[in-house]
């Protein structure tokens, strides 16, 4: 929208806005267990990360769901689809190519791959439009395990929030004296004592990942070694990880 005013946008998540049946209706609760349990993520990623089983979730989810997919996709009438989830580049590329060819026009489908260092099979699909990608290792998965083409590549870094990308410009070099300043500004309106070292915590969006226990160990650990410093937790959208914390 900062980039071509006047465009509008509208966010689908489509385990929530259809009406499936087992397994995918409870997807999301799945979601906010695996994550924060990291054995049971682990073994979901591995077990789910190869072609074989990629297939057979294509195949059973566009049994299950992509009539179900495409109708509540043609009721935004997109101008362009954008997929930012592993689970999403397969059935609702379907759907669109569908879509398409009923209104007889092009709806492009890109794929911006939020992972940096590694990814899941179920990002790489081939037949999108266009794939963003954050890094060389990514795009080395990319091309080998998806068969990527270079012509659909486009290397452009992790999305941020505009509010992350406006204070790092307004901060420029934080090793600069100027950049310096401005970290200790920000610490004050804060109310983080400028005068320690300060350790931050995240765990994205959901705030997830057994952030609590990792805090725990992170404030002994500093405690043992006589490290006087601030531990700042982002929690995100998890008001009992925070309540957690101050109690």
């Amino acid at each position: 929208q900062r980039h071509f005013p006047g465009t509008t946008y509208d966010l689908m998540d489509i385990w929530t806005d259809i009406d499936s049946s087992w397994p995918y209706y409870t997807i999301k609760d799945t979601y906010k267990s695996f994550s924060a349990t990291p054995w049971k993520w682990a073994m979901l990623y591995h077990v789910s990360n190869n072609g074989l089983y990629s297939k057979f979730a294509d195949y059973h989810s566009y049994y299950m769901n992509e009539e179900m997919i495409r109708e509540k996709m043609e009721q935004f009438d997109p101008d362009v689809v954008v997929s930012v989830h592993p689970t999403m580049n397969y059935i609702p590329l379907y759907s669109i190519r569908k879509i398409s060819e009923k209104l007889q026009r092009d709806i492009p489908f890109f794929t911006v791959v939020t992972d940096f260092g590694s990814g899941h099979c179920t990002w790489f699909n081939k037949d999108v439009d266009k794939m963003y990608l954050a890094s060389e290792p990514i795009k080395q998965i990319a091309q080998n395990r998806g068969g990527v083409p270079d012509e659909k590549i486009v290397m452009s870094g992790l999305p941020i929030r505009h509010d992350f990308a406006a204070q790092a410009d307004a901060m420029g070099d934080r090793t600069t004296p100027e950049g310096k300043e401005y970290q200790a500004t920000i610490r004050e309106q804060l109310n983080i004592a400028t005068n320690k070292r300060m350790v931050l915590v995240m765990g994205g969006g959901e705030g997830v990942g057994s952030l609590s226990d990792i805090v725990n160990e992170i404030y002994a650990k500093l405690r043992t070694q006589g490290v006087d410093a601030t531990v700042c937790v982002v929690c995100g959208r998890n008001e009992r990880l925070k309540m957690d914390l101050e109690t």
